[in-house]
């Protein structure tokens, strides 16, 4: 390691409006430190106490674990599981004195294992005595710290220190999955009216269900090679063809095509679909990174009086017509976006 690279690493802003505030942001409290003005970047920077971490494993697993994960629905819960520690909120603005922040990207590192750039930005605002004393005897594990950076070439707000600091903060809406693993069989095609599936939503505890309008297939290679045929740049149009269906291979062989679920749901609630044979077999590593699960919605009104929204499931024979075992693996409940003054 080089001086240069260490200088690198350490926190040097040019200029640093202090903060030092608390918010409670999705119901937890966020110490918010300063604004920093660095050579190239800008940051909002804050740090939070998480109790829920001193009970989690947070080590990589060991590769005795991974090869333990047998089926595709263990993986899929213990990325569940794994996504419960993460106390994710995206700021994306800040107004400060009447001026506006964007903020486009966030960072957050968990100072259970710091690196030296962890360690040093620890220091400085260690320094500026903007570390809360009562987190003194706190579990290092439980501490994280993190920053959201200025939107690239948005200019820097100038801060008047003989004025009082009103900072308002815009939260944006998040996505938390639930886990819901209700089985039903449907056979392909256009559905009747008024066929639903109940099941229970552990959050609410009561039963909800959803519609189904119809189950069908499509060539995804077909659909693909349609779409590209508008990009006018013949060059352009072959690599944007290539790059696609090398993704396609991944997740569909030539000879298949990919099953649709049409659904709808009368809180137009976005849910997520698995074949069971699917989640009963055994994942497959693979080169680029590609899942199943796509979910789309639009302004189409259902048979049933709602919006109607689909799930692409997993491949099927081209001229399957029979019945399909499925599952309703989980849903997605949606957080609200807030400001908070």
């Amino acid at each position: 390691m080089t001086i240069k690279f260490l200088k690198q690493l350490m926190l040097l802003p040019k200029e640093e409006y202090i903060i030092n505030k608390r918010v409670n942001i999705k119901g937890l409290d966020i110490h918010l430190l300063s604004f920093t003005i660095e050579e190239d970047k800008n940051h909002l920077w804050f740090m939070y106490q998480d109790k829920d971490l001193f009970d989690i494993d947070l080590e990589e697993p060991h590769c005795e674990a991974v090869t333990e994960l047998k089926t595709n629905r263990k993986e899929l819960l213990r990325g569940i599981e794994a996504d419960k520690i993460n106390k994710y909120f995206h700021i994306r603005q800040m107004e400060i004195q009447g001026q506006i922040v964007s903020f486009d990207s966030a960072s957050y590192s968990y100072l259970y294992d710091m690196s030296n750039k962890e360690a040093m930005q620890l220091q400085h605002f260690a320094e500026k005595a903007l570390i809360p004393t009562e987190w003194n005897e706190v579990p290092l594990r439980t501490i994280v710290i993190g920053s959201y950076e200025q939107v690239k070439d948005e200019i820097a707000p100038i801060i008047d220190d003989t004025k009082e600091l009103s900072i308002k903060l815009h939260i944006d809406r998040s996505f938390k999955e639930v886990l819901i693993q209700c089985p039903f069989k449907v056979k392909f095609g256009k559905q009747e009216k008024g066929t639903k599936v109940k099941y229970y939503d552990p959050i609410l505890e009561q039963d909800l269900y959803f519609y189904i309008d119809e189950i069908y297939s499509f060539d995804p290679y077909e659909d693909i090679i349609q779409k590209t045929e508008r990009i006018e740049d013949s060059h352009m149009r072959e690599e944007v063809l290539e790059r696609h269906i090398e993704a396609l291979e991944d997740m569909c062989p030539r000879n298949k095509n990919l099953a649709v679920i049409k659904y709808e749901s009368t809180d137009n609630v976005q849910l997520n679909f698995m074949m069971k044979d699917y989640l009963d077999s055994e994942p497959i590593r693979r080169n680029s990174a590609t899942s199943m699960g796509f979910i789309s919605t639009s302004k189409e009104i259902g048979i049933n009086g709602n919006k109607v929204r689909e799930c692409v499931l997993q491949p099927v024979d081209k001229d399957f017509n029979g019945e399909l075992e499925i599952e309703l693996f989980s849903r997605y409940v949606e957080i609200p976006e807030e400001t908070i003054q």
